[in-house]
């Protein structure tokens, strides 16, 4: 062969050996994000997508993944008939490797069994353990009310000195259900008398009745689940019924929002909230996190933007560990390796159980001249 010709043919070779070396680098990876980023429950869907955007974006361009993680969007609006569609199509259409969302347990419930049936991996933000029996595709990011429900329930018990307690909670959601089942019964077991239950619709904003029954109830310690803006509208409301001052509120990380704050005013000032975050968090992973993100939104991360970071970094890893060329199953399978892996949330580690529950602990959090503060 002419030297002219041999230099052609290694020229073409080095040419086809690195545009295939750049679509191995350029693979695509279909990630589909369902969140709430309308309706009642966009006050967490929407730092959470910011989260989960924020950890992706930042594996593509830290190159930490075989190929690029396409992101795929869409808005559920708090509806779980729409989060049941887009589960299909992502699944069936956008042929996604995982689905990260969707984002209450209204949502995530109804959404389940249809990731599972399509054999789609689904890693939600829903709090209701009902996620993951729907069977063995879906998994949740938030720890089970048990765990983190139970830190609050010791908490006012022992250390806020509680007494007597009315819960009111939101009975058409699961996991406000569910969580506060686990707070009752661990203040129960503290010696804690209940003094009454009252469950609420997510649609309520009049609480006038349920004020006055508040304020009479001779409790000395308020639980209030519900979203962050109705929850504190009930806390105003209450006050304003005459709930004295040193009435204590507790609640759930539904709370641990700017919103809780900014709509309850002087209302919920001393409010304990549990929460899966604190954002002063004195670790290297936060204070990367929390630079990152102030960068990217132009805010300070509150705990529902932690939980959507720690859903997009764990993501990541599952995709790491699957392995190029991954399928569907590869990634389920993945899930296992998810063991003491440094986190933003709770202590620090988070670890998957032998029933697929997440394990990292959590924050009890205080509101203190108009912010929210440490208290462990």
């Amino acid at each position: 062969m002419p030297a002219i010709s041999r230099r052609h043919a290694l020229l073409a070779a080095t040419g086809l050996l690195a545009a295939g070396r750049a679509r191995a680098q350029a693979a695509d990876i279909p990630v589909g994000v369902p969140m709430a980023l309308t309706g009642p429950y966009a006050f967490v869907g929407v730092p959470i997508r910011n989260g989960i955007v924020t950890a992706l974006e930042q594996a593509n361009a830290e190159g930490k993944l075989w190929g690029r993680i396409r992101i795929i969007e869409a808005d559920d609006n708090s509806d779980k008939g729409q989060a049941v569609t887009l589960t299909n199509r992502m699944a069936t259409v956008d042929k996604v490797l995982m689905i990260l969302g969707p984002t209450s347990s209204i949502e995530g419930t109804a959404a389940a069994p249809v990731a599972n049936d399509l054999k789609v991996p689904m890693f939600t933000s829903a709090v209701s353990a009902d996620v993951l029996k729907a069977g063995p595709w879906s998994y949740k990011v938030t720890s089970s009310p048990a765990d983190i429900m139970a830190e609050l329930g010791k908490y006012a018990a022992a250390a806020m000195g509680v007494k007597k307690a009315v819960f009111v909670f939101n009975r058409d959601n699961d996991g406000f259900v569910a969580q506060k089942n686990a707070t009752r019964d661990t203040m129960k077991a503290a010696g804690v008398a209940v003094l009454g239950e009252e469950g609420i619709l997510g649609s309520d904003t009049d609480f006038v009745a349920l004020a006055t029954k508040l304020a009479d109830s001779g409790a000395d310690c308020i639980y209030v689940g519900s979203p962050a803006e109705q929850g504190a509208n009930l806390v105003i409301q209450a006050r304003q019924a005459g709930l004295a001052d040193n009435v204590r509120i507790i609640a759930p990380p539904s709370m641990a929002s700017a919103n809780f704050i900014k709509a309850g005013g002087k209302a919920v000032e001393g409010a304990v909230v549990v929460a899966d975050y604190f954002e002063g968090a004195d670790t290297p992973i936060n204070k990367a996190f929390v630079a990152e993100y102030r960068a990217k939104h132009k805010q300070a991360p509150d705990n529902w933007a932690a939980v959507g970071y720690t859903l997009g970094s764990l993501a990541v890893a599952v995709l790491k560990a699957a392995g190029p060329g991954a399928d569907r199953e590869r990634v389920r399978a993945a899930f296992a390796s998810i063991m003491e892996t440094p986190t933003v949330l709770g202590r620090g580690a988070y670890t998957f159980g032998p029933d697929r529950a997440p394990h990292y602990g959590a924050a009890i959090l205080t509101v203190r001249n108009g912010e929210f503060v440490a208290l462990t």
